[in-house]
């Protein structure tokens, strides 16, 4: 059982790395992008990040919740 909140907890915490600093995660836009418009691949990178992060945080809490209730490995 332990094994799966921890996971989910290490998920939470990659998605909330991934929103405290969205631009040291794995860039989203191409590096030619960020040549060619560095502030519109800013925007773009911070919008990748977030998406990460909630889907990584919305895993994290779903698997926290199946551990406590016993459906976990």
């Amino acid at each position: 059982m332990v094994l799966t909140e921890a996971t989910g907890l290490l998920c939470v915490l990659i998605g909330g790395y991934a929103l405290a600093r969205p631009l040291s995660i794995r860039s989203y836009p191409r590096a030619d992008e960020w040549k060619a418009d560095p502030e519109q691949a800013t925007q773009e990178q911070r919008a990748s990040a977030a998406m990460t992060a909630f889907f990584a945080i919305l895993g994290g809490l779903t698997l926290i919740v199946l551990g406590v209730l016993g459906f976990g490995p």
